[in-house]
């Protein structure tokens, strides 16, 4: 098991739009806060799925470039530039921080995005 593998798979199959891949890798009660502090958690794979749906599948394009990892048994923390373009055509680039966990199977049990959602909104308005 290779935390940082499962990371950038589920980093790709967002930059690829595979919806159902991206679904595949987390755990049935996994726990995702995207960003921390700013939105309510989401649990459990149905509300990923209404996640991607609103928030992720409006997007014209995602794209992640990592530029550090560090890892710790069954976890890894990415260091990564995302670039951002929205429906209305505007791109936007900031810096964030994910912290994935896997469960005992090899699935995301907990995915915590840190990164600064006022100043992208702010971006996007721009």
């Amino acid at each position: 098991m290779d935390p940082a593998a499962v990371a950038r798979k589920a980093m790709a199959a967002v930059e690829e739009k595979r919806r159902e891949d991206w679904l595949g890798l987390f755990a049935e009660d996994s726990q995702v806060e995207d960003p921390v502090g700013h939105l309510p958690g989401i649990v459990g794979r149905s509300a990923l799925a209404q996640f991607w749906d609103q928030a992720i599948a409006s997007l014209g394009s995602v794209g992640f470039e990592v530029t550090r990892r560090w890892e710790a048994g069954n976890e890894t923390m990415l260091l990564a530039t995302v670039s951002v373009v929205g429906a209305n055509g505007v791109e936007v680039s900031y810096d964030g921080t994910f912290n994935y966990v896997l469960d005992e199977t090899g699935r995301i049990s907990s995915l915590r995005a840190f990164w600064d959602l006022p100043a992208v909104i702010a971006a996007f308005s721009a």
